[in-house]
């Protein structure tokens, strides 16, 4: 009794600070209809300015002296230091919402998630390179080894009363301005109906600029309490950020007050089933919570502690339908496709161009041609569901560690690398079913946070089953298909593993432009825009968009496979789930409506950090390879998505179409190429 005691108030702790954060998630949602990736590092940040003001200068610890020249009366007690970084974090909360959110309030939700996940890696890449890699945050409460209580046997903590002494202080005051303030009273209009309180004479963009700084206090002050708790690093928000998610899923994103509850659920379940679990139930804690979660999405949307039907689309019944001739429900009216023998020319033209760069341009090895090709391949998987598909998958990158890993496995048991590709595209494809069921209930913003926590939950698995997978360090060697005798440039097996993974790639992405462009394809769309007026025409929307996750998640674990196999061997950094943010935002920027979109997003992926890596230009934190957390890649990938979101919000490969199409019209040569918006929705034409 003494111990399941001490576990449910360790539980209640931890879902205190979840809750508390889920809050902040669910103000900025409230306020704006939107959810904010950086939340998390918005307050690391804020933790790290409490830090600065509260200590005495240090070499150790970047801009206290700054601090100490400038901000009078400076070191300041903890406690006032923390109310200070508080008030600064609000203000730059709002003024981020100012000046560059607001600016893509208008447009669709893929344009606000670039905003915040750029936000994200910048403000990773800064705290990376200004503050060291771990440190620790005094406990703004006695924290001794005799500073606690009994209670039926177990240790309540001193520190863990002054935790919830302050959230409960921070709800009530939350609670009692909503209600019995002018500006409470306005934000809940606000949330409730945001077009008629602009009509009742509501300032409703100011709404919007104070939610966005009142979770930014909020993520300030959860990251102090959690830095008492834990290592203060630049990444100690993002763990602590999915939590929130989860707490504010089981909450309801409309609701604050479930998030409270919401994140002690996942707090004391967490600590329960870590507890009596088996003797892996610490690993498998958090992933048991997250398949709850998705399960009661699915079967009991209704039911849930807050209300989880708020994140649900309504409940549209996406039945199979009962009419077996959907292929002639669909229109038929689109281009006529290349005959076999046309494609097969063109696709061996391009794989004859792709292949010159291995001879033409010797100082970029044949492996990261590779690396280039089967990011291309990976990335029409995502630009997939982003585009025809119409979802938001914030984990894409685990899909490619799937396909990694499973080559790697195959090959221990004497499975040809080629080989290992396809069976990686298979179980790719039954990892996007597994997906893209709970997706027909879970769509947009919501369905990015279901995919984000799988992102962030697969490492623990492979983890787990270390002696099936090898664990970070990845399986065995795998070995490189031999060259022929035939083959010239003397035989060189990576490059000519660099012809054959491009005859696979313009194989797969030519049955994906056939797809695409036919009858399957068209179902798609209609899914997409009308679930219930497809369904009416007899299109089987469940299959169809259960089909669609199942040929991206195989895209990306077939690309994520390519890539291993030149590697020679598979280490846990592939599931990192930044790779899946930056894969996420690249390719929404570069555009989704062609191939175009995902060549170039495969060429900003790879190529940024081979150019920093090559040339040794020192970017992003001392010490961090330019591709990990904090590196170079994201630096720049982070000031890309910010200026190209706010540019040209629906992709650059768009913008260049429209660009080109109106030079062409200027100069007399007709509508020009892309100006057919019928080319536009064909998905990935090639």
């Amino acid at each position: 009794m003494t111990l399941f005691v001490q576990r449910v108030l360790d539980g209640l702790a931890d879902g205190s600070l979840f809750g508390a954060l889920a809050l902040a998630l669910t103000i900025v949602y409230q306020g704006t209809g939107r959810l904010n990736l950086a939340q998390g590092e918005m307050g690391t940040i804020g933790t790290y300015l409490a830090l600065v003001l509260s200590s005495s200068v240090s070499s150790r610890l970047a801009g206290t002296g700054i601090a100490r020249q400038i901000v009078p009366f400076a070191p300041w007690p903890t406690w006032l230091a923390v109310v200070g970084a508080v008030a600064v974090s609000a203000a730059i909360g709002a003024l981020l919402e100012r000046f560059l959110v607001r600016r893509v309030a208008d447009r669709p939700v893929g344009s606000t998630v670039r905003v915040t996940v750029a936000l994200l890696m910048l403000a990773n890449a800064w705290a990376t390179m200004t503050w060291t890699r771990s440190g620790s945050f005094p406990s703004l409460f006695p924290s001794g080894p005799n500073a606690h209580i009994g209670l039926a046997g177990a240790r309540l903590r001193v520190a863990t009363i002054g935790l919830w002494a302050v959230l409960l202080a921070l709800y009530g005051v939350l609670w009692l301005a909503s209600r019995r303030t002018r500006a409470g009273l306005a934000f809940r209009s606000v949330a409730m109906a945001p077009g008629p309180s602009a009509l009742a004479g509501i300032r409703v963009r100011r709404v919007w600029m104070g939610s966005w700084a009142m979770a930014a206090g909020i993520g300030t002050l959860v990251g102090v309490l959690s830095a008492s708790r834990l290592v203060l690093t630049p990444d100690m928000m993002v763990r602590l950020l999915v939590f929130g998610f989860v707490a504010a899923a089981i909450g309801g994103f409309a609701r604050p007050g479930g998030a409270l509850i919401g994140g002690l659920v996942v707090g004391v379940g967490q600590s329960l089933i870590g507890g009596y679990g088996p003797a892996t139930g610490e690993t498998l804690s958090f992933p048991l919570i997250v398949v709850g979660l998705i399960v009661l999405l699915v079967v009991r949307p209704g039911e849930t502690v807050g209300g989880v039907a708020d994140l649900l689309t309504g409940g549209q019944g996406l039945r199979r339908s009962p009419e077996p001739g959907w292929r002639s429900a669909v229109v038929r009216s689109a281009e006529p496709s290349l005959g076999w023998a046309r494609w097969l020319g063109r696709a061996g033209l391009v794989v004859a161009v792709a292949a010159l760069p291995a001879w033409i341009l010797p100082v970029v090895d044949a492996r990261t041609w590779v690396q280039l090709v089967g990011t291309v391949v990976a990335f029409a998987g995502l630009a997939v569901l982003l585009g025809p598909a119409g979802g938001l998958s914030l984990g894409h990158a685990a899909f490619m560690g799937v396909g990694a890993y499973t080559v790697g496995i195959a090959g221990r048991y004497g499975i040809h690398p080629l080989l290992g590709v396809v069976l990686a595209a298979a179980v790719g494809a039954v990892a996007g079913v597994a997906v893209g069921f709970p997706a027909l209930r879970i769509r947009g913003q919501y369905l990015a946070v279901i995919t984000f926590c799988v992102a962030v939950v697969l490492p623990n698995l492979v983890g787990l089953f270390r002696r099936f997978t090898g664990g970070d360090l990845g399986p065995p060697l795998i070995p490189v298909p031999a060259a022929p005798s035939w083959f010239p440039d003397g035989g060189r097996d990576h490059t000519w593993y660099h012809v054959v993974a491009l005859m696979i790639a313009a194989l797969a992405l030519g049955l994906v432009h056939r797809l695409l462009g036919g009858a399957w394809g068209r179902a798609l769309r209609a899914s997409t825009d009308d679930a219930l007026a497809a369904a009416s025409m007899g299109v089987p929307v469940a299959r169809i968009r259960t089909s669609a996750f199942a040929l991206a998640t195989a895209l990306g674990a077939m690309g994520g496979a390519l890539m291993a196999v030149p590697q020679q061997a598979v280490t846990g950094s592939i599931l990192d789930p930044f790779r899946s943010l930056a894969a996420f935002a690249l390719v929404l920027l570069c555009g989704v409506d062609s191939l175009a979109g995902p060549v170039l997003a495969a060429v900003l992926y790879i190529g940024t950090p081979w150019f920093l890596g090559t040339t040794g230009w020192a970017l992003g934190a001392q010490g961090v390879a330019p591709d990990a957390t904090g590196g170079g890649a994201y630096l720049l990938w982070g000031l890309a998505l910010l200026v190209g979101t706010l540019v040209v919000p629906d992709g650059i490969v768009p913008a260049l179409r429209r660009l080109v199409a109106r030079e062409r019209a200027g100069a007399g040569f007709g509508p020009g190429v892309g100006a057919d918006a019928s080319d536009l929705a064909a998905g990935l034409p090639g």
